[in-house]
């Protein structure tokens, strides 16, 4: 493969259309995909019994026939701690459904840093003894090369970076957004996320953002994903993504890219 160039997927569902280079973002991981010869997924935190529900969703991706043969690489470097109750649920998880995903592993890699959260997870996969090689790494370099993704190390070293500058409170509400209908209100966003709207708006600002902000950005990124793979016009892909109208997205594009909707298109296609 050349050159890679990741795009945000909005759910998991994406990664079984046409190869690509994709990643999508919950609370505490993003699940990654090199078209359909490697998978890989970014742990960061403490991640509780929802986010190992959101994990073993994205390990059923895996597990499809489709992807047959490809390699994985687990990177642990941000893990902070175990919750006992989550890593049991994983356990369990992983042990009923060994014999459906292992067989289309070739082979993995898990990257860590040491500690006892990570002794941990290496651990488990001593136990669950899987059909397929697991090597572990304390060196990326190593780690992407064993998965053969060295060609893809740059862009996905860089977007951890990225993710792990995002606060928690911020990232939440990228992930929230996502799972909300467009036209969501503020309200509904934050109790999602389980806190008042004055809550959630105050912790923003801390964070030296807004609800506001975040919901452009979101408008932003979801009319990138409709302008580079369908043939919508730019009435239906504002109405689909919440925009107010075309002129307001057109005015939200020319503040984030510089350019029109159309021009943005046009760019990317004769990219490809």
């Amino acid at each position: 493969m050349g050159s890679t160039s990741f795009t945000r997927a909005p759910e998991l569902s994406a990664f079984f259309e046409a190869p690509a280079c994709r990643y999508v973002v919950h609370r505490s991981f993003a699940y990654w995909q090199v078209e359909r010869r490697a998978f890989g997924i970014i742990i960061w935190g403490r991640p509780d019994e929802r986010d190992v529900d959101e994990i073993c969703a994205a390990h059923e991706v895996g597990a499809s026939p489709l992807f047959r043969g490809h390699t994985s690489l687990v990177d642990l470097r941000a893990l902070e701690s175990v919750d006992l109750l989550a890593f049991e649920r994983l356990l369990a998880y992983l042990v009923k459904r060994r014999d459906v995903w292992s067989p289309n592993v070739s082979r993995q890699a898990v990257l860590h840093r040491g500690g006892f959260a990570h002794a941990a997870i290496i651990g488990m996969f001593q136990f669950l003894r899987p059909g397929h090689p697991v090597s572990f790494f304390d060196d990326a370099a190593a780690a992407y090369e064993a998965v053969g993704v060295s060609e893809a190390r740059t862009e996905l070293e860089a977007l951890r970076v990225d993710l792990l500058g995002v606060p928690d409170v911020v990232r939440r509400v990228r992930s929230a957004l996502q799972a909300l209908a467009a036209d969501a209100e503020p309200a509904e966003v934050a109790r999602a996320m389980g806190m008042s709207t004055r809550s959630l708006q105050r912790r923003l600002a801390a964070c030296g953002t807004s609800l506001s902000e975040e919901r452009q950005r979101h408008i932003v990124r979801a009319s990138e994903r409709l302008l580079e793979g369908t043939e919508l016009d730019l009435a239906a892909i504002a109405a689909h993504v919440g925009a107010s109208s075309p002129s307001h997205l057109v005015t939200l594009f020319r503040a984030h890219h510089g350019v029109t909707p159309g021009e943005f298109r046009e760019r990317r296609r004769a990219s490809r």
